[in-house]
């Protein structure tokens, strides 16, 4: 089968796509990755074909729109300001989506990419969605936006009320969209999640269980990780300062855009020293870089999670879906400092597993908040090592392989 995926955001939204698109590919299936122009080298490095999806997130996330949407809490702002900053997108994309995708059997989307359900009906072929962090309405946990925990009880009125907010923030667009493709209109409330696409979630469950609550369509096929070699090469500056000591702890905040990169790199590294440990400061989007480097401190750029967490002691970072799975996957301690979305749910994730701590939202840490993080975090080592292995040995990309195929194998190629 052809296989057409659209995905859009940082790198760790990405990659996860690369390693499906690979299983699919060794399963005799063909794939092409639809996303951001920046991602081409990485995707054909991986063996995909690639289509341009319109869009520059670290643009847009550096830009005022990104930082009021980071800096966003209320649920209600929260969405206004994602609807600021993604509908422009969306109404670029769509043209392009439904040609990358004109000789697919199936689509994919992910979480970002609202308009796939669009494009699968334009083109009268299956759609399947694909998240990275729960989707579905479920009473066992709130929303995953959610900055604090709520009494059980209103877990699931957590959920509807984003959908709820959400659906009236973009159905309008969606239907714009619809119309000049001569599609009906969506439904004026969201549709139950049995009638909604199937979706596939490339997340453990040894890391979230799938609730009771969930429907047969909800498949949590474990993550979807390329494999790698351990033993590959390290730039030599990183090579040297590994082997010249102790494991260093890993700081570092990926895709976020920080007000102050120079403040945000001084606090994470004097956390770092007040708990008596050598740190790798990756500098990400913000560009976070201290004022003066010590020996006790290397500054990197972009440097693969998967080949440097298993040689750190323990990750500070912000609670992406894929930087908290590289380090569950390491078997390393989290310390999550939550910028916004789903990254308050991973941090809640990793200090109910007990393989990590979490911080209150960025905005609110300080030296001494995470300096306790991190003493609670670094003997938890133990358990993090166990939830890495159990995860290790999960097959994450052939399961939902699986999936695809049973969806796809009853209808004819097109």
């Amino acid at each position: 089968m052809r296989v057409s995926v659209l995905t859009a955001g940082s790198r760790g939204d990405v990659e996860p796509f690369l390693a499906l698109g690979g299983r699919l590919r060794a399963a005799g299936h063909s794939v092409r990755l639809v996303t951001h122009r920046e991602f081409e080298p990485v995707v054909r490095a991986a063996g995909s074909a690639f289509a341009e999806l319109p869009g520059d997130p670290k643009a847009t996330l550096a830009g005022p729109e990104g930082r009021a949407l980071l800096a966003a809490r209320n649920p209600v702002t929260l969405v206004r300001r994602l609807r600021e900053v993604v509908g422009p997108e969306l109404r670029a994309s769509l043209t392009a989506a439904i040609d990358a995708c004109d000789d697919a059997d199936i689509v994919v989307y992910s979480t970002l990419v609202a308009f796939g359900p669009t494009v699968a009906e334009h083109l009268g072929v299956p759609v399947v969605a694909a998240h990275l962090s729960p989707n579905t309405p479920t009473r066992a946990f709130p929303m995953t936006a959610m900055p604090t925990p709520v009494p059980a009880v209103l877990n699931h009125a957590t959920w509807r009320f984003s959908e709820a907010l959400l659906w009236r923030a973009f159905r309008p667009l969606l239907d714009e969209q619809r119309a000049g493709l001569g599609l009906p209109p969506l439904p004026r409330r969201t549709p139950p999640p049995r009638r909604r696409p199937p979706r596939l979630y490339g997340f453990s469950p040894a890391v979230v269980p799938p609730p009771q609550d969930w429907t047969p369509t909800d498949h949590v096929t474990g993550y979807w990780f390329a494999d790698v070699d351990a033993d590959a090469a390290l730039p030599p500056a990183l090579a040297d300062f590994l082997a010249a000591g102790e494991p260093p702890v890993y700081l570092g905040f990926g895709s976020m855009s920080d007000q102050d990169p120079s403040a945000a790199a001084e606090l994470l590294l004097t956390a770092a020293r007040r708990v008596g440990r050598r740190a790798v400061l990756s500098s990400g989007w913000s560009g976070l870089r201290p004022a003066d480097t010590t020996d006790d401190v290397l500054v990197v750029g972009d440097v693969p999670h998967r080949v440097l967490f298993p040689r750190c002691a323990a990750a500070v970072h912000h609670g992406g879906a894929g930087t908290t799975a590289a380090a569950v996957l390491a078997g390393i301690p989290s310390v999550v400092v939550p910028f916004f979305a789903d990254q308050f749910f991973w941090g809640r994730r990793v200090t109910r597993l007990g393989v990590g701590t979490a911080t209150p939202a960025r905005d609110r840490v300080t030296v001494d908040v995470l300096v306790e993080a991190l003493r609670a975090a670094l003997p938890r080592a133990s358990a993090a090592r166990a939830l890495g292995a159990r995860v290790a040995a999960e097959d994450g990309p052939g399961a939902a392989v699986t999936v695809l195929e049973r969806l796809v194998r009853p209808l004819p190629s097109r």
